[in-house]
């Protein structure tokens, strides 16, 4: 029995280890502490150089997008164009790479980077021109092809997915499959491009949002999902692995 404490002992000063090593916290940085810095203060402990780029950070959700999140449509998209009482000009095309649709009757007409609103306007008005009066077009997306968000960490089924209409972070998560038990829910990472290019990341505590503390936010195509790991899960996980061998393999007197 001493032997088996022993064990255990060790084993958990093992894993508080591991623990403290995989958090996967985010850790604030300011301009001094950036790598190549001559203000930054020498150091004896030399860190690894780190892969990638330091990107702006903020604690909390993104700015809703508002009629920039719209959806745009972009190529290899599937649409659904209905023109009222016509149903001859009604068709199914697939937007070609360089975002035209092939229209009867009028040919190819650029949709690609429009709402769908905008490209209802779009193909009304080139049926206006010389074929219909007023028409009234409505467009529908069968399959969604060209606007994705990437979800990758401590999800059940990391990947890609498209991003059908309005989507929030939640329902991003859910298309992974959920958070696994050691995800460290309250500092998921979302990566969103803004317009001048530039990349910022916004640290989201799922679980106020899971408790109506934070508003859901809306997730837009090219967003980035990043969900670390955290150490105590995994430290709690690892114990209830021990404990229960611990139960099987004792004698029983």
């Amino acid at each position: 029995m001493k032997l088996l404490l022993r064990l255990l002992s060790a084993a958990l000063l093992i894993m508080l280890a591991q623990a403290c090593s995989t958090t996967g916290g985010v850790v604030p940085t300011t301009d001094s502490a950036l790598p190549g810095n001559p203000s930054a203060p020498a150091s004896s402990d030399a860190q690894p150089d780190l892969k990638g780029e330091f990107v702006p950070a903020v604690v909390g959700i993104p700015a809703d997008p508002g009629s920039q999140g719209n959806y745009r449509i972009g190529p290899y998209d599937l649409l659904k164009i209905e023109v009222f009482q016509v149903p001859a000009l009604s068709s199914q095309p697939r937007v070609n790479e360089e975002g035209f649709v092939a229209m009867p009757l009028v040919g190819n007409v650029q949709v690609g980077g429009l709402t769908l609103q905008e490209a209802e306007l779009a193909i009304a008005g080139k049926l206006g021109e010389n074929y219909l009066q007023n028409p009234q077009v409505n467009i529908f997306v069968a399959e969604y092809a060209s606007q994705k968000v990437t979800v990758i960490g401590q999800v059940k089924k990391p990947g890609v997915f498209p991003v059908a209409g309005k989507t929030t972070l939640m329902q991003a998560i859910a298309l992974a499959g959920g958070l696994d038990e050691v995800a460290k829910k309250e500092e998921i990472v979302v990566f969103r491009k803004q317009p001048t290019g530039q990349v910022n990341a916004y640290v989201v505590n799922m679980a106020a949002i899971e408790e109506g503390q934070l508003t859901d936010p809306r997730i837009i195509g090219e967003d980035r999902i990043v969900v670390p790991k955290s150490g105590i899960a995994v430290l709690n996980r690892a114990m209830g692995n021990i404990l229960s061998g611990l139960l099987v393999r004792a004698p029983v007197y």
